[in-house]
C-alpha cells in the first residue's frame, strides 16, 4: 500500500508540475486570450479535481501504511485542491467575466484570486515534493 501511495503522490506531483510549466504557461501565447480562456475554463476544474482525487487516494494509502505525517500532508494537499476546484475556480471565472464586461473592481478581485490560486499550487507542489524526497531517503 505504501508503494501505491508514493506512486499516486508522484503522479500528482508530475501532473501538477507539467501543467504549471507547460500548459498554463504557454496556452495564452499560443491560442490568444479568448481561446486560451475557453480552454482553461475546461482544463482547470479537471486539473484540480484530479489533484483532489490523487492526493486523497494517497492520503488513504499512507494512512493504511501507518505513515501519519505523509497522510496528513497529503490531506492538506487534497483540501487545497478542493478549495481551488470548488471555491476559487468559480470565483475566478465570475470575476474574469465581469472584468471582460468592463467592471473595473472585478480586475483587482480576479488578480487577487488568481495570485491565491498560484500560491496554493506552489504550496501543493512543495508539499508533494517534500513527501517524495522524504520517501527516497
Amino acid at each position: 500500500m505504501e508503494l501505491l501511495a508514493y506512486i499516486t503522490t508522484s503522479g500528482a506531483f508530475f501532473i501538477m508540475l507539467y501543467f504549471s510549466l507547460s500548459i498554463a504557461r504557454y496556452v495564452h501565447s499560443v491560442l490568444g486570450p479568448e481561446n486560451a480562456g475557453k480552454l482553461l475554463r475546461v482544463l482547470f476544474p479537471k486539473y484540480f479535481l484530479w489533484g483532489l482525487i490523487l492526493s486523497f487516494f494517497s492520503t488513504v494509502a499512507f494512512y493504511f501504511s501507518n505513515k501519519i505525517f505523509e497522510s496528513a500532508t497529503l490531506f492538506i494537499v487534497a483540501i487545497l485542491a478542493g478549495i481551488s476546484r470548488f471555491i476559487l475556480v468559480p470565483k475566478i471565472n465570475k470575476n474574469r467575466d465581469l472584468m471582460l464586461q468592463g467592471e473595473e473592481s472585478s480586475k483587482k478581485v480576479f488578480s487577487s484570486l488568481h495570485a491565491l490560486s498560484v500560491t496554493i499550487n506552489i504550496i501543493q507542489l512543495i508539499l508533494l515534493l517534500l513527501i517524495l524526497i522524504k520517501g527516497a531517503l
